[in-house]
């Protein structure tokens, strides 16, 4: 019993650990949460897998060994003492009882065994050899069950969890007559040795379905590689409903699905949801999840190298990988998922107005840990890998979101899913596109315009100056051109003492700002864009501007995607399960309760009387709580003597 309980004590361990860490899920999704490390000890231990794993079998096993020894050493003696009145009870062992006393009066057996029967006891009455007589009651045997039904219970419990703990499938693995696949990527790619028939007595699997697509089979996580489990039937997938909270999070999502049998032909339509799923042949399909099913994409494509204004445009399907070839360089453009509707971290942008050249450098690099949550709408998520396998991995929102006064386009790039995104952000215009700011950069890289820009605008300056201040903006506008405030940075860095710097950057962002204002207008004016005074809503454009141009000469790609249009696909994530040994934990949680009642709303009470040479003896005994008794015994015994004096007066 006490291995038994220990037992218990770590099966209740292992459990709590299956609750709290998510299980079955991919092995990337591991990899992304914990690291490599505590992904390969946590799989070492089979923490992932935790209800299926040899050691949580293995103590299941012993538990069920455990338990039905000790219901096959305790049921005879049990059912014994059940069936037994005790009618051995001596006078000696009688009045030895805590709870015994000699009642006054004349009391009949015959009395005292229907009084027994009113009260729920059940009697024998013995007449032994010596003359004396003895009346042995009895109730609450029944308590006896409750031992009986609750070490049943965890046996059937655990039967029921090895039924369904793949116990058959780990055996196949071990003999090696099952063997998952680490390569292929359909189904139809698996070996036999990979798939499993109809016949398998139980599984947990998953399956990703688009719109307008089905499946008859599902995949099997085991071990570090997947199997295909066959199915009776064919599901389909007309259509996947969804709807959100005016936060954006998901409400409600169903699926409307039709399932064929593979054998009679038969068609059933039913639509399911979170916990309303639909069972056929043994197999119930329950509404796990949902993603992308590779919805039509179409972008704007700026090729970063040549500094044109005019973007290509591109189609593309979400869930694909497309070749991508870039300046003579070879690239593997990869789609993630796309989502309609996003709530993210919104936060006050770090990127304010600056009011010098140091403040802007130090705004460009800030990072900010205020958050502000809200729904930005469409966005998509894709990896640029090079030829080495590197890959870069960026998250890019369609529509223009406001911060603070203005809107943005906003694309986040980083290199390692540990890392958090670093955002880039492109001034939208007054009417609400990038276009002049593209306009603004095609311009500023034109060495030409550049000079003619800088000659109009230094017009009004003394004649005695202005070839000095001419040259001047020139080379800030230029250097800007190259490298954005970095590159100013890195120049004032080598060039200027750092006695002067302080003073020199302020000059050189005021040069910096008037040639860019110069820049602006005249980018205007040459591609014919709708006029835009002077005002506060443009200087502010134009500091933007200012910081998304330097952040767009680190940026770590050669092209610049920006989501213009999509067509949604949805695909709905079902999970399928044949789990026969359900049925026995819930007959076993039904003896569960059943002998929990047994043991502590039933108690087994014992009373006796002795006739024996005139006198009546009377004696009580419980199993459990003798308080009980404190105030039951004496009550019993005012009504026997009140029954002895009642049925004997004059």
């Amino acid at each position: 019993m006490r291995f038994a309980v220990a037992l218990l004590c770590l099966l209740g361990i292992a459990s709590i650990i299956g609750t709290v860490l998510q299980q079955g899920q991919p092995v990337a999704n591991y990899l992304v949460k914990f690291g490599p490390f505590w992904t390969e000890i946590f799989g070492f231990l089979g923490l992932f897998d935790v209800y299926a794993s040899g050691w949580f079998v293995v103590i299941m096993l012993f538990l069920v060994l455990s338990t039905g020894l000790c219901l096959w050493r305790n049921i005879p003696p049990f059912m014994r003492e059940m069936k037994s009145y005790r009618i051995k009870a001596g006078r000696q062992s009688l009045a030895a009882m805590r709870h015994s006393t000699v009642l006054a009066g004349r009391l009949t057996p015959e009395i005292a065994v229907r009084y027994l029967d009113v009260q729920g006891f059940s009697s024998k009455t013995v007449v032994r050899e010596d003359g004396s007589l003895l009346v042995a009651a009895k109730k609450g045997a029944m308590n006896k069950w409750g031992y009986i039904c609750a070490h049943a219970a965890i046996i059937v419990i655990c039967l029921g969890g090895l039924i369904d703990s793949n116990i058959l499938l780990k055996a196949g693995m071990l003999s090696g007559h099952i063997v998952p696949d680490n390569d292929s990527l359909y189904a139809k790619d698996f070996k036999p040795e990979s798939t499993l028939g109809r016949n398998n007595i139980s599984f947990r699997g998953n399956v990703d379905i688009r719109e307008g697509q089905g499946a008859d089979v599902v995949f099997l996580n085991a071990d570090k590689g997947m199997l295909v489990q066959d199915l009776p039937f064919t599901v389909d997938l007309k259509k996947f409903h969804i709807d959100f909270y005016d936060t954006g999070m998901p409400k409600d999502f169903a699926s409307d699905l039709v399932v064929t049998d593979k054998a009679t032909g038969e068609k059933i339509e039913q639509t399911i949801r979170v916990n309303h799923p639909l069972t056929l042949h043994g197999i119930t399909i329950y509404q796990a999840s949902f993603a992308d099913g590779g919805s039509d994409l179409k972008f704007k494509a700026w090729n970063l190298a040549g500094n044109s204004r005019t973007p290509t445009a591109m189609d593309a399907v979400s869930m694909r990988q497309f070749p991508f070839e870039m300046g003579g360089r070879k690239y593997q453009l990869e789609f993630d998922q796309f989502t309609a509707m996003n709530v993210e971290d919104m936060s006050e942008p770090s990127e304010k107005k600056a009011q010098n050249f140091q403040t802007a450098i130090n705004d460009v690099r800030a990072v900010r840990q205020d958050k502000k949550f809200t729904n930005i709408g469409p966005s998509i998520i894709y990896r640029l890998r090079d030829q080495a396998g590197q890959a870069v991995e960026y998250k890019n929102y369609m529509l223009p979101v406001k911060q603070e006064e203005d809107y943005f386009f906003i694309t986040g790039t980083r290199e390692g899913l540990e890392q958090q995104y670093r955002w880039l952000r492109l001034p939208a215009d007054a009417q609400g596109k990038p276009d002049t700011f593209m306009a603004l950069r095609e311009r500023i890289n034109d060495e030409s315009a550049r000079k003619r820009i800088i000659e109009a605008a230094t017009r009004g300056t003394p004649a005695d100056i202005r070839d000095r201040f001419n040259q001047a903006a020139e080379n800030t506008l230029s250097i800007f051109a190259q490298g954005g405030y970095l590159a100013l940075n890195d120049f004032m860095a080598q060039n200027i003492p750092q006695a002067e710097r302080a003073k020199m950057q302020d000059y050189f962002y005021q040069i910096l700002y008037g040639a860019m204002n110069a820049a602006l207008e005249d980018t205007i004016s040459h591609y014919r864009l709708p006029a835009w005074p002077q005002d506060e809503a443009r200087n502010r454009f134009l500091f933007h501007s200012m910081d998304a141009y330097t952040g767009l000469t680190v940026y770590p790609a050669p092209v610049l995607l920006q989501l213009e249009g999509y067509k949604e696909v949805r695909s709905s994530g079902l999970q399928m399960t044949k789990s026969p040994g359900a049925s026995l934990v819930y007959v076993g949680s039904l003896l569960l309760v059943l002998g929990t009642v047994f043991m502590f709303y039933i108690r087994e009470k014992r009373a006796w009387l002795l006739f024996d040479d005139g006198e009546i003896r009377f004696a009580m005994s419980s199993s459990r709580n003798e308080r009980d008794l404190q105030k039951e015994f004496p009550e019993h015994t005012q009504r026997l003597e009140q029954l002895a004096k009642d049925l004997n007066h004059d």
